[in-house]
């Protein structure tokens, strides 16, 4: 078993990051993100932790973790302040940016939540609901149907707590997430009664490893982490990581 990550800090801000040899500073969201990645007894967990830590292990590669907001994450990834991401989606602009593993090592569903008194169902089309008005995180990726949406407002939010709480508070507003992020927030906000989640899902996608182009290495490093990566996939630790956090 990979060892356990203690959370040395909720937010890095000092710099330069300092990366030795067998190094890589990865970088989460400040905002915990389960079942992906949280904080729980002072410790970091999560399926695309626990994923991380074993292929990086197998490696002997030490990953060390830095919290920031999600469109800093995205910049620093960027300009290679950070090494690498442990859940990343695949679009065109950031490929700009990245280099990804060739196999996702998950899959995430984008759900729709709204306040519980609005009356209203969903069939999969979202051009049934253009009327509403759309939350969502920026920098956040709910597949192709949401991002092409152009017929939809959308409005961002910075984080699931400031989404929940206009959700909870204001009419014909429709929130987009992971299901299981937004609903540990609605209890810890006190609001999970005020707000419920349609299906079908809006997207489900797969999830990535990938590294800052701005690394000199970026390119073995996703070699080396693919072919851990697809390894460790066919073990039943790995089987066990995705019923440990209910994944398909």
């Amino acid at each position: 078993m990979p060892k356990p990550r203690h959370l040395w800090a909720a937010l890095t801000l000092l710099f330069p990051l300092v990366t030795a040899a067998d190094r890589l500073n990865v970088g989460l969201g400040e905002l915990d993100y389960p079942p992906f990645y949280f904080v729980e007894d002072d410790e970091l967990r999560g399926a695309a932790v626990e994923i991380a830590e074993h292929v990086a292990d197998s490696l002997d590669y030490d990953l060390e973790y830095h919290r920031f907001p999600w469109a800093r994450v995205q910049y620093f990834l960027r300009i290679g302040q950070i090494d690498m991401v442990i859940l990343y989606f695949k679009t065109e602009e950031r490929a700009r940016d990245v280099v990804y593993t060739d196999a996702p090592h998950l899959f995430e569903s984008s759900y729709l939540a709204v306040p519980k008194h609005l009356n209203v169902e969903f069939d999969g089309d979202l051009r049934d609901l253009a009327d509403f008005s759309f939350l969502a995180v920026r920098g956040y990726w709910h597949g192709e149907q949401f991002d092409q949406a152009d017929y939809l407002n959308k409005i961002p939010v910075n984080n699931e707590a400031e989404l929940l709480k206009s959700l909870a508070t204001r009419r014909n507003f429709i929130g987009v997430g992971n299901k299981p992020a937004l609903s540990l927030y609605a209890e810890e906000l006190g609001v999970r009664d005020k707000i419920r989640f349609l299906t079908p899902p809006i997207d489900r996608g797969p999830n990535y490893i990938a590294f800052s182009k701005a690394h000199p290495d970026a390119d073995t490093l996703a070699a080396e982490f693919t072919a851990a990566l697809e390894d460790f996939m066919k073990t039943e630790d790995y089987r066990a990581i995705l019923d440990k956090y209910n994944f398909d």
